[in-house]
């Protein structure tokens, strides 16, 4: 029986199928960079092939000259974008962080990152009431003395190395204490920083706001700056929604139970949210690579797309090679349809959230817009790490009645954008959506970020190969049991 198997034509074809996608998973795992890349240059491809069918067939140009204007409208939109876009959004990220910041709970106890004096020396530089008493020349140099305080709380923050002296004789100490061993191993930290100086802080911030200022400014700064700071604006929304006739008892229980929960989902964020927000600056530089090496993969492979077509089906034995064709072909009908309804959903979302966000009066409708189009990317996943930020961006209006406003435009937005997809989709094999939440987990946990975005057209690939492998061998085998 088992021999029988492996005879089979398809289960062949399912074995060089599985063959190709490992060789796939470990270049994706050896090189994120590379599978960026990768993944990119061919969704690209996927979105100007029927760009190319289309000029071919109703204006009548050439597939060469179609692919270059699809090629140049595409990275010249893309780079513009990163160019224009990358300086307002960073600068965004960092005051909608403070956001996030003050709508959970005050911990005393939570340490003081980096990012976080950044932001608090942002929140200072930007008071409307410290604005309004500079010139604007001393508006204009604020860039340069954000860029000068925060330079010298990296100084502040950095650990001091430990007393050399104090230290051999602690280690001349251990050592005797130890000389029975030899199997030991010594590790030598410091957790001491340098102390911040008003009149250091006060030095820099006079070369550029006038001496009234500058000494109330430096004050501020010397006083707040390495603050973990929250006006909890959680206990706005609990108390909204709270029963007015609550038993106290209760009340203080709830308030309890609700910022402990907060705490928790805090202490998770900050555990990744800052170093993600630090990298943006440096987005300019990694994207940037991945564009020249995707625009250069693109451009090759467009022009000689259909000649690999052709030619990906040779990956196969001779006797197999028709059932092999069969699966590329409707694997790639079905990754392309996929990736053009999910790149057009996510974009027509994104526009959407942003022109909401800003007819609704609130901040940082461009950060929103985008980070709304980023996360429709990912299917079914991507909808609530949208939907959170905006609620906690609502909330930090303390306008209930604007959260509610939002919550019920959102899910409008939403279930437009699951009719448009099934439209988009039909006709074409759609995955569970329960099977579409577990292989994101998992491809998540392998591959991170980049995993949850690949992870359906991975499935798509598996679905193909259960209809046209795996499928049709257990339906043979079931009708060779009928006839016996």
């Amino acid at each position: 029986m088992g021999r029988e198997v492996l005879k089979k034509p398809r289960f062949q074809a399912a074995v060089f199928t599985l063959f190709y996608l490992a060789i796939c998973f470990v270049v994706f795992s050896v090189s994120l960079r590379t599978a960026v890349i990768l993944f990119a240059t061919f969704t690209v491809v996927l979105l100007l092939e029927p760009w190319a069918r289309f000029a071919q067939k109703y204006f009548r140009i050439k597939r060469s000259i179609s692919l270059g204007i699809g090629l140049t409208i595409m990275f010249a939109g893309i780079t513009l974008l990163i160019v224009f876009l990358t300086t307002p959004v960073a600068k965004e990220a960092s005051k909608f962080y403070n956001i996030v910041r003050d709508f959970f709970p005050s911990v005393q106890e939570a340490e003081i990152t980096s990012f976080e004096v950044n932001a608090n020396i942002d929140r200072f530089l930007s008071d409307e009431d410290l604005l309004a008493q500079l010139s604007h020349e001393e508006i204009d140099s604020l860039d340069l003395l954000s860029k000068d305080l925060k330079n010298y709380f990296v100084d502040v923050m950095r650990t001091i190395p430990a007393n050399p002296e104090g230290l051999e004789q602690d280690l001349a100490l251990l050592e005797e204490t130890l000389k029975e061993r030899s199997d030991y191993l010594v590790i030598v930290s410091s957790s001491k920083h340098k102390q911040a100086s008003f009149d250091e802080i006060h030095g820099i911030v006079a070369n550029y706001l006038n001496p009234e200022v500058a000494e109330s400014l430096s004050a501020i700064v010397m006083e707040n700056a390495m603050i973990v700071q929250s006006q909890e604006l959680w206990k706005d929304v609990v108390e909204y929604f709270m029963p007015k006739n609550i038993d106290p008892a209760r009340r203080r229980a709830t308030y309890e139970s609700v910022r402990n929960f907060l705490i928790q989902v805090q202490n998770s964020l900050m555990k990744f949210l800052p170093g993600i927000l630090e990298k943006v600056p440096s987005f300019v530089t990694t994207t940037g690579f991945v564009l020249f090496f995707t625009i250069v993969g693109a451009i090759y492979l467009s022009y000689y797309f259909l000649t690999v077509k052709e030619f990906a089906p040779r990956l196969y034995p001779k006797r197999i090679r028709d059932i092999a064709l069969n699966f590329l072909s409707d694997t790639y009908k079905n990754l392309e349809r996929y990736v053009i309804s999910v790149v057009l959903i996510a974009l027509i979302v994104g526009i959407v959230v942003g022109i909401v966000v800003q007819s609704m009066g609130l901040k940082y409708s461009l950060l929103m817009g985008l980070w709304a189009a980023f996360t429709n990317l990912i299917p079914i996943v991507g909808v609530p790490l949208e939907i959170v930020p905006l609620v906690l961006l609502a909330v930090s209006t303390q306008n209930l009645v604007l959260v509610l406003i939002l919550l019920v435009v959102l899910v409008i937005v939403h279930a437009a954008a699951f009719i448009l997809f099934l439209v988009f989709m039909k006709g074409y094999n759609r995955i569970n959506p329960v099977i579409v939440i577990l292989m994101i987990v998992v491809a998540g946990q392998l591959l991170g970020l980049f995993g949850a975005i690949v992870a359906v057209p991975f499935g798509i690939i598996l679905k193909m190969m259960w209809i046209h492998f795996f499928s049709p061998m257990l339906e043979e085998e079931e009708q060779g049991q009928l006839g016996e």
